[in-house]
């Protein structure tokens, strides 16, 4: 998943190398590059204690990346006190001054989370930080015995004080278990807030500080600290809190670097299946590989109040998502393997590919997640469908009953309204609803254009049928103006969120748009050829989506290529209906005959279409090519045998002649389907050759072409003459050869 740039390799080898030689998985390791050569480190152990006035140092506590934790008291106000020390390679004067610089800042916080810092001490060369003595237990030597619940409780508490510190431009960069203290009176503190640094600074920050195994991707390979690193050490503790395993230790090994870099960390419910599922996806929420994906210190307390007062979780973790994207890209890979060998076939292959598309994009066509739809979600959805429901009506039907101004009023104030709602929701992160609120903002807002355009803008003419709401007071320029702002208001939302409702949205609305151009155009006026080309052009939906695709969008462009295939189909249908051959003037074939053909026509263009979708390496076209490939065989076989049944399908010609010359493109076309079966089996086709050959012999016999006693032993005879001769060649035929197939893309992209 991440791959190591050439400019930060050199870091990534120093550090590599400080921590096969020095540090331990969980200790916390300070790195810089150095500028110039140094001084080796002093042995600490021989040096005497440094004193400091009004402390007394009664003993060691720990050690740590930028000094030594000593037990002391402050004879001043007589009570104990951790003093931490800053060795003497602790870096030069600058960065040991920066060092207590940041402990000032951190003094400043004041939250009871944090422990407190009660002075920067500087004496005979030497520095320390008097702070808060905390007595209690590490967060890890407590986790064992701790709920789930618990934990999130304890995490909820760290978060807040993390986004204070963020809120104040302070990092901690070392977060860790270690590091987190819950005393006897369950509370909890952060320690070593010390290795701070201020997030405004406009210096750059060179080297590493901080805990390898804790350590965010982008830091292990040089770049600087951030908030999001704060959060991405957070969710390490969080998950090794929950299950008691690190989430990049792989097969009972310690993590490493490269696990970290792999981005892939074990799911918290596969060790512990009691885990709440909505507390798992807070958790890996904080793991996401790339750091904009990873939600904020507030974001994430507001997640964890959300989970503890049993309301529902907004976050989505990318991370669940990669976790599934690279497992069924693996299975998919095998799915092919198996398509090759002959173990499944195209139509399993696709629809086992359809699934997983399923599960990897989850509810996004709806505006909220249907399969964790409440009872009060379910009761938002109809009092907005009544809403937009009461606005429609007010702008249509209803709209002389109930006259000026709440004609226009009422729609105006739902838009307003539900827009209100969608931004509150939105600042609140309450994302479950939010489409559901602008979305329906959208679609209100289409009756409320079309109200205040007619009232105060565009009266139609009630004299011409140009118009084709024209009985109810709108014009077709008012359609026009209001389908085209909602579809505009609809893109923003789709190109803001990325949320795939919104496409369905702005397909339905590019529909209407469409269909109110072409009544601006007369379409009410036209003929019925000219009005089938009109429907027939809402085929351009196809270039929309299209252009979705090469955006590496697949999934906005499944609506409009189904709005598109569903022009086409009708657009087809409606010059078959006119009929075609009669529109572009061929005379001379009676209305019957003439009705077939075009039916025909249409329907061959239906397969050459449904052909030409099948054998594109994208799943959704495939799809649709099925419902061509199902609706040609009944406008082919049956307007060919529609014309086929005429005594005199040609004016002015008699006899047998003129019978043969439609009978024989009907049995042509069972042929072709015959083919088609034996070329690429589908059902389809299978179904459409049987019941071709049935309807052959019976219009064999209609026409009087040959006799009925002629066509059952005929029938019998060259049947049976036929299987011998396929089960011969079917014996003799050698094994196919493989064919050049194009690779579909990968399930992400499809």
């Amino acid at each position: 998943m991440a791959s190591l740039s050439s400019c930060s390799r050199s870091h990534f080898d120093l550090l590599l190398g400080v921590i096969l030689n020095e540090a331990d998985e969980d200790d916390t390791v300070d790195f810089v590059q150095e500028k110039s050569p140094r001084s080796p480190p002093v042995d600490t152990e021989k040096q005497p204690l440094p004193q400091f006035p009004g402390y007394v140092i009664e003993g060691e506590l720990g050690r740590g990346g930028l000094g030594i934790v000593y037990r002391a008291r402050d004879l001043m106000l007589n009570r104990p006190v951790a003093l931490k020390v800053l060795t003497s390679d602790t870096g030069d004067k600058e960065q040991r001054q920066k060092v207590l610089d940041e402990a000032r800042r951190t003094a400043a916080l004041g939250d009871r989370c944090i422990v407190t810092i009660f002075a920067v001490l500087e004496h005979e060369g030497h520095s320390a930080i008097a702070m808060e003595l905390v007595d209690g237990h590490e967060l890890q030597n407590v986790a064992s015995v701790l709920e789930p619940r618990q934990v999130a409780k304890i995490i909820a508490e760290v978060c807040r004080a993390v986004s204070i510190a963020h809120g104040a431009g302070i990092l901690h960069r070392d977060l860790k278990p270690q590091n987190i203290v819950v005393t006897p009176a369950h509370e909890v503190k952060i320690l070593d807030f010390g290795l701070s640094i201020e997030v405004d600074s406009t210096e750059i920050e060179e080297g590493f500080s901080g805990t390898i195994s804790y350590s965010a991707p982008e830091r292990l390979t040089g770049q600087p600290a951030t908030e999001a690193t704060d959060i991405f050490s957070l969710g390490v503790l969080f998950h090794e809190v929950l299950t008691g395993r690190h989430p990049f230790a792989k097969l009972g090994k310690p993590p490493t670097i490269s696990s970290i870099l792999a981005g892939e960390p074990s799911l918290p419910r596969e060790h512990r299946p009691e885990i709440p599922e909505e507390l798992e996806r807070i958790c890996l929420a904080c793991l996401s590989f790339n750091a904009e994906d990873r939600p904020s210190a507030i974001e994430l307390l507001h997640a964890l109040d959300c989970f503890l007062s049993g309301r529902p979780v907004q976050l989505k973790a990318s991370v669940v998502k990669n976790h599934l994207l690279n497992r069924i890209e693996d299975h998919v890979d095998e799915i092919e393997k198996w398509r090759n060998l002959g173990l499944v076939r195209d139509p399993e292959r696709d629809h086992l590919r359809w699934q997983y598309r399923r599960i990897l994009e989850g509810d996004d066509v709806w505006p909220t997640e249907t399969h964790k739809l409440r009872a009060v979600e379910l009761g938002i959805y109809i009092s907005t469908w009544t809403m937009l429901s009461a606005a429609f009506l007010s702008a249509g039907l209803y709209r002389e009953e109930i006259g000026t101004p709440l004609r226009w009023t009422i729609p105006l104030f739902i838009t307003i309204s539900l827009l209100i709602a969608g931004v509150l929701t939105e600042k609140r992160s309450a994302n479950r609803v939010t489409p559901l609120f602008f979305g329906g903002a959208i679609l209100s807002l289409m009756p409320t254009l079309m109200s205040v355009l007619t009232e105060f803008l565009w009266v139609p003419e009630t004299t011409t049928s140009i118009d084709w709401l024209r009985h109810g007071g709108v014009s077709n320029k008012t359609l026009l103006l209001s389908s085209l702002i909602c579809m505009i208001a609809s893109v923003l939302r789709l190109n803001k969120t990325g949320v795939s409702f919104y496409a369905w949205l702005s397909s339905a609305l590019f529909l209407a748009t469409h269909l109110s151009v072409l009544l601006q155009l007369g379409f009410l006026d036209w003929d019925p050829g000219p009005r089938a080309v009109g429907i027939l052009s809402t085929g351009i939906a196809w270039m929309v989506g299209s252009g979705f695709e090469m955006q590496r969008r697949p999934r906005f462009a499944r609506p409009f290529h189904w709005i598109g295939a569903a022009g086409t189909m009708l657009g087809l249908y409606m010059l078959a209906a006119v009929p075609l051959l009669s529109w572009i003037g061929v005379e001379s074939l009676a209305r019957d005959t003439q009705s077939g053909w075009s039916f025909a026509i249409s329907g061959f263009c239906m397969l050459g279409i449904g052909i030409l979708l099948d054998r594109s390496p994208r799943l959704e076209r495939r799809r649709i090519a099925k419902f061509f490939e199902w609706a040609c065989p009944i406008f082919i076989l049956g307007g060919l045998y529609q014309a086929a049944m005429v005594r005199t399908p040609i004016v002015g010609w008699q006899g047998q002649g003129s019978i043969w010359f439609t009978v024989i493109p009907f049995i042509g076309a069972v042929t072709m389907f015959v083919t088609l079966t034996a070329k690429m089996w589908k059902p389809r086709f299978m179904i459409s050759s049987l019941g071709g050959v049935a309807l052959s012999l019976h219009l064999l016999q209609h026409q009087d072409l040959i006799s009925k006693t002629g066509v059952l032993i005929s029938a019998t005879g060259i049947g049976l003459l036929l299987t011998a001769i396929f089960y011969m060649l079917m014996e003799r035929t050698p094994r196919p050869r493989a064919k050049q197939e194009i690779r579909p893309p990968s399930i992400h992209d499809d």
